[in-house]
């Protein structure tokens, strides 16, 4: 089968890491890139998986990180470790399974959506007690290897795959049958839907406050939609660099628009929430009042900067943007006595009394394909590209606004 592989081989590292600054298109499957489309082995089939065939994978931010070699920085690549013999990108997927199992939930024929996290379970270890009580986005042995595979999910382990090769495998109980009514573009939107509902569970704004939403981007704008499912009480603001994003913040949900970055930003946050601005030239601007919670979905050093600043005293930020070291002002977080969360990918989530879908208890993939089905976003898929056109698909989603793009995917 055809598939885009990682090989992260030293000699091909080291010339991406060198070279890569004055031939970007090393690190997106040019000549010479550690990305390489080849032709490999379909892989083996676990029992209590299901093979499937992507219509469409969705190119992620944390994968473009990867390819970039120290996106994720060293800290994670060193816990994780770095799978031996390369890896198969490409961990948002919708598809067709066209091998399943006794016992499995889905049937050959099936369109699903695959949540890629792999638990103690799937590893063939005893479940740990994060595993136990349904966080297994928090497994205690998620860098472990055990008897079947290594690392956090498909898409980091050449022999099982991901979603930019013809085929790939994955335990049948991560498989989620896609509504007849969501088409491909908006069922590849699971994934990242999902991690949008995650950081909002968690995280739920109190009815009649007022929430920011950092970076109208893919997450950014999972985040929006899941406010206004699990939260509508709450009064969405969303905060882009431009206007390229605003028809999309406000199909999401948003109710108000504000752009800019530092004094412009924080002066349209002012006029939006009618707080008091502060601040001189050595100190720069900060909010008296703000916003209840923001959710920083960028996660450089400038948003989670400008997110302090325009959080009010005792309110929350939520980073769901990946980031690796970086200097930051923390002077806020103390003197204003901020909560800051981390969160990533998505576990069983708790739908509460007042949201907009049932209440109880689900996988975040599953809350994810509601909201896709209640709110059809498929508009934010910009661009589609084969296997064979890496490089034009890595540079329109690194473009991102630059290109029109918001959702980039490769249809294998």
């Amino acid at each position: 089968m055809r598939a885009l592989r990682l090989t992260l081989a030293p000699h091909r590292a080291g010339l991406a890491l060198v070279a890569g600054r004055f031939r970007p298109d090393l690190f997106r499957g040019g000549p010479g890139s550690p990305l390489r489309l080849v032709d490999i082995p379909p892989p083996a089939r676990p029992p209590g998986w299901i093979r499937v065939r992507p219509t469409l994978a969705g190119i992620c931010a944390s994968d473009r990180k990867m390819l970039h070699l120290t996106g994720f920085g060293t800290t994670i690549m060193a816990l994780f470790g770095v799978p031996r013999g390369g890896l198969v990108p490409g961990h948002e997927v919708v598809g067709t399974v066209i091998e399943a199992g006794r016992g499995a939930r889905v049937s050959e024929g099936d369109r699903v959506v695959l949540e890629p996290t792999l638990s103690c379970e799937d590893k063939g270890f005893p479940p740990c007690p994060r595993c136990v009580a349904g966080d297994d986005e928090a497994c205690e042995r998620i860098a472990d290897p055990g008897t079947r595979t290594m690392g956090q999910g498909f898409g980091h382990n050449v022999a099982y795959g991901g979603g930019w090769a013809e085929e790939l495998v994955a335990p049948a109980r991560r498989a989620f049958r896609v509504p007849d009514g969501v088409d491909d573009r908006a069922a590849v939107l699971a994934e990242p839907f999902a991690i949008g509902v995650h950081a909002v569970a968690r995280n739920l704004p109190h009815a009649g406050t007022r929430a920011l939403v950092i970076g109208p981007g893919p997450i950014g704008l999972a985040v929006v939609h899941a406010l206004r499912a699990l939260a509508p009480d709450t009064h969405v603001t969303v905060a882009g660099v431009s206007p390229f994003s605003d028809a999309l913040a406000t199909d999401a949900g948003a109710n108000t628009l504000i752009h800019g970055t530092r004094r412009s930003l924080i002066e349209a946050a002012a006029a939006a929430t009618g707080a008091r601005v502060r601040g001189n030239r050595i100190s720069g601007l900060v909010l008296d009042g703000g916003f209840d919670t923001v959710f920083d979905a960028v996660g450089s050093p400038q948003t989670i900067d400008d997110a302090f600043r325009m959080t009010r005293a005792r309110g929350t930020v939520v980073l769901v943007g990946t980031s690796i070291k970086q200097e930051v002002d923390w002077t806020l977080v103390w003197v204003r006595e901020l909560t800051i969360r981390g969160t990533a990918y998505y576990g069983t989530e708790h739908v509460s009394t007042g949201a907009r879908l049932a209440a109880g208890a689900r996988r975040g993939m599953a809350l994810a394909l509601e909201i896709i089905e209640d709110r059809a976003p498929g508009s934010l898929v910009t661009h589609v590209f084969g296997l064979d056109e890496a490089v034009e698909a890595l540079r329109t989603s690194d473009a991102g606004p630059g290109a029109q793009a918001v959702k980039v995917a490769f249809a294998p």
